[in-house]
């Protein structure tokens, strides 16, 4: 793929917004409401916040970032990185479905750039080595290059697809990794080499990591975890997937910690 031509020297904890737009966590709780999600987001872009990680597969939550966005001065937009995803698509049930082919995907992403307008990253979401290998998503990304989309990754879960995703020339790879579950740890040195960036989510193994502790525990754990991160992953980034602003900012504090 093209090299990018938007990048920002980014704050490298970002905020993935799953929560914010349906049932997430190790506990699932539903989505925080309307002018709770807003307040958010309004925080985390006051706090420094320049990542903010989407998808059509959570629910309400282009939608909510969108009307977040609309609020922006285009200066303000410039200084944030607004990345999403297409492959995985939400149902009017509550459910998702992961749908790859061409039509889908296309139709998903004018979906997205009707909600969100400029779009950062694009990201193949469920990028297993079947959908990575598919002709229609290599017509879609082929279509997509034609746009005003400057960047492209995959988020996977296995090592031989984030191997496939490297070899196909993603600039970006997001995945699972934390202290708890270390599996794609290789990934990052390769990626590395080939000059891909990571992107690290469930930092805290989508809370279950810190469940139940007290507050200082709590805090312990955290910086331990973000530590872990940024010495795994030194020139990627990782993302904090809390609604609460009260953790967003013990977040960011640990993540400063860490350095």
């Amino acid at each position: 793929m093209e090299p990018e031509t938007r990048m920002l020297d980014l704050f490298p904890l970002g905020l993935g917004l799953v929560s914010l737009g349906r049932s997430w966590g190790h506990v699932p709780k539903p989505p925080p409401p309307e002018a709770e999600a807003r307040r958010l987001l309004e925080a985390a872009f006051e706090l420094g916040i320049q990542v903010y990680d989407t998808a059509p597969a959570y629910g309400l939550s282009e939608a909510r970032l969108g009307a977040f966005l609309k609020s922006l001065t285009k200066e303000q937009r410039e200084t944030i990185f607004i990345a999403t995803k297409f492959g995985e698509h939400w149902n009017d049930d509550g459910t998702t479905r992961v749908d790859h082919s061409y039509e889908a995907l296309m139709r998903s992403l004018d979906r997205s750039v009707e909600l969100l307008g400029d779009i950062d990253l694009l990201q193949v979401h469920k990028a297993s080595m079947e959908a990575l290998r598919g002709e229609e998503l290599r017509w879609a990304l082929q279509a997509v290059q034609a746009m005003d989309i400057p960047q492209f990754g995959a988020s996977v879960s296995d090592m031989e697809a984030g191997k496939l995703a490297l070899e196909m020339g993603f600039h970006w790879i997001q995945m699972p990794l934390n202290a708890q579950n270390r599996a794609l740890e290789p990934l990052v040195e390769i990626a590395e080499a080939a000059g891909t960036r990571i992107i690290a989510n469930r930092p805290l193994a989508m809370g279950a990591a810190v469940a139940d502790l007290p507050a200082d525990a709590r805090e312990q754990r955290v910086l331990d975890a973000f530590r872990y991160l940024r010495q795994a992953n030194p020139s990627g980034l990782v993302l904090t997937g809390t609604i609460s602003e009260e953790h967003l900012v013990q977040n960011i504090a640990a993540f400063r910690a860490a350095e």
